[in-house]
């Protein structure tokens, strides 16, 4: 009962603090065009810093011993304290890894799917009260509202579990799923619920599909459409895009996923976006991440709302908002991020908030541990 008081608080709270007086965020189309160029200018490249052997020398040392292979950024007030590139885009073609290359994002595009669910609330298109019925009334389980699905309380299970097996719910693999197949599935089958709605947190990829499908019914553009509209272009990350196999060719520069050294194959499942699929490069999170800062996508009252603990902390002092992941350093206070695996990729992004730093760290090679983001904190600080 006390988790969800707060919750209520949290919730009742933005709704008492309009937003209609602040700053107006992109969404609104009245942003002041500086700001915009603000963002896209290039970044000031710090040099000198004792920081940059440091960070170079570690991912060195992981590339040296077949640990780590990929882009990454550090950066402190937008300034780049160092951005390199460590081993292949392409193995077998020996094609080097650039910055200019794109990678799959995998969960790290949850945050853009938030902001995109954010801008229609701000817009009063959508409420965080709706239930999926209100955009498709046909769906099986009632009770589960956009809150829910935003911080990760619906309870429903994993689409990439019941949609892989039997063979029988998608018998041809080589043939797109897509958003609207899954949620055609779970109406026809009605997979089991791991809790009832709202019960507790459980980190569920089918939230974020139904929240990128929730963007298309209610704005009437594709989510890529919309995300390029109202994220992508107005934030100058002009290197970046969503695929769904359909477009591969707009991808720029994409890094080949691997495990080891074996590529992963464009399975199926990458037909479904939200949960996934935004293709991005360092610099472009660098400009998202200013972006957001700016409140260049959404005012500042549902930016701080998207930020805020949606669950009791557990495990480690870890939590999760509305699209982003929470913790509380001990040494460097609220740190603001999201890491991601699909298919050979892994995506990090860190925001230590109250030192304005960055860090943006992609590798296209499954292989070994995870990276420590304790970690990668320490080596910016």
């Amino acid at each position: 009962m006390k988790n969800i008081s707060f919750l209520l608080i949290v919730i009742i709270s933005w709704c008492f603090f309009s937003c209609k007086s602040e700053k107006k965020s992109i969404y609104q189309e009245e942003i002041k065009s500086e700001i915009i160029d603000s963002v896209k200018i290039n970044f000031k490249v710090l040099e000198n810093d004792n920081r940059i052997k440091k960070i170079n020398s570690f991912f060195q040392r992981k590339f040296t011993r077949n640990q780590f292979n990929g882009n990454i950024l550090f950066a402190e007030n937008g300034n780049i304290i160092t951005q390199k590139s460590y081993g292949y885009s392409n193995f077998r073609k020996k094609e080097l890894l650039t910055k200019e290359h794109s990678f799959q994002l995998a969960s790290v595009s949850k945050p853009f799917t938030s902001i995109a669910i954010l801008q229609l609330i701000e817009k009063n298109k959508i409420n965080l009260k709706d239930t999926i019925q209100k955009f498709f009334p046909e769906f099986p389980y009632h009770g589960i509202t956009i809150h829910q699905l935003l911080s990760h309380r619906s309870g429903m299970s994993q689409y990439t579990h019941f949609c892989d097996a039997p063979d029988s719910i998608w018998p041809d693999k080589s043939v797109t799923i897509n958003n609207q197949d899954v949620i055609e599935i779970i109406s026809r089958i009605v997979p089991l619920t791991n809790y009832k709605p709202n019960h507790k947190y459980y980190y569920c990829n089918t939230n974020y599909l139904l929240l990128a499908s929730i963007v298309e019914q209610v704005s009437g553009l594709s989510f890529k459409q919309y995300v390029k509209k109202y994220i992508f272009n107005p934030s100058g990350m002009f290197s970046s895009n969503i695929y769904d196999r359909t477009n591969f060719e707009d991808l720029i520069l994409p890094a080949q996923g691997y495990e080891n050294k074996i590529p992963w194959e464009d399975v199926y499942l990458n037909g479904v976006v939200g949960d996934k699929g935004v293709y991005s490069t360092t610099e472009d999170l660098l400009k998202f991440d200013r972006a957001l800062k700016e409140n260049i996508f959404i005012s500042d009252s549902l930016k701080k709302l998207a930020f805020s603990k949606m669950n009791l902390d557990k495990n480690g002092n870890k939590n999760y908002g509305y699209g982003f992941r929470l913790k509380e350093h001990e040494k460097y206070g609220k740190i603001v991020y999201h890491t991601g695996w699909w298919k050979g990729f892994r995506s990090y992004f860190i925001k230590i908030m109250d030192k304005n730093q960055t860090i943006v760290v992609l590798n296209n090679v499954k292989r070994g541990r995870f990276l420590n983001i304790d970690r990668l904190i320490e080596l910016i600080n």
